[in-house]
């Protein structure tokens, strides 16, 4: 394993969330056919758009562009803040090596499907092949390829950084500095608040409605062990 792929996988375990959607993955472990594929194309792998090129194919393929705005609505914007903000900074800490790591491993969910007679890079294919690609990923299809654990953990990764990204209300998602009410501001594209029907954070007149509404409400002993009160 390369230090990269042990930066990202150490990075992961110690967070709780995402090491909870990865307890059914295995040790990295390098097989002959990820050998094969960290060898092949060097030329190919040293553009450093690569890593992008792939999780975006996979954020169009995940959550598509239908009767609502999707991945490719926001492009390359949103590809760019899902890898560099929220999965370098939010899910690797800022760490260079776990970050490497992931940009390799999305190098190889894009190089491995030559090396296992899929016939053509992740990159190459069709909608309805990277479906299929991640269908078989999902039922452990290749346990006897000796990459099996290298594309589920990259897969998990991408798939929960990928939906966090997008239902995280992108790209009206940053909060105003300074600001006391996060109101959003008015737009005429659905983003994912809105495909959600969630209407965000409380605003001024809703907070004040609600004081209003409970000032005078009752307390009611047991509910809140630090009050001296009780």
């Amino acid at each position: 394993m390369t230090r990269e792929l042990q930066a990202l996988r150490d990075e992961v375990s110690r967070r709780g969330f995402l090491a909870s959607a990865l307890r059914g993955v295995g040790a990295i472990t390098f097989g002959p056919a990820v050998a094969r594929a960290l060898a092949a194309n060097p030329e190919k792998r040293a553009d450093a758009r690569l890593p992008y090129d792939v999780l975006s194919a996979m954020g169009r393929t995940i959550i598509p562009v239908d009767d609502d705005p999707g991945w490719a609505t926001f492009e390359p914007d949103i590809t760019n803040y899902c890898l560099d903000v929220f999965i370098g900074q939010v899910f690797l800490n800022g760490s260079s090596l776990a970050i490497g790591g992931f940009k390799q491993g999305l190098e190889l969910m894009d190089e491995i499907p030559v090396t296992i007679q899929y016939n053509r890079r992740f990159l190459e294919m069709n909608e309805s092949a990277r479906l299929r690609y991640f269908s078989d990923i999902l039922v452990s299809q290749f346990e006897n390829d000796g990459v099996q654990e290298i594309l589920d953990f990259i897969f998990i990764l991408s798939l929960v950084a990928v939906k966090a990204t997008f239902f995280s209300n992108f790209p009206r998602h940053r909060a105003v500095p300074g600001a006391e009410f996060q109101v959003l501001p008015a737009s005429n594209v659905k983003t994912g608040w809105d495909i959600m029907r969630w209407k965000g954070p409380v605003g001024q007149e809703e907070e004040r409605a609600l004081r209003a509404r409970y000032f005078d409400s009752p307390e009611i002993p047991g509910v809140d062990p630090n009050n001296p009160y009780i």
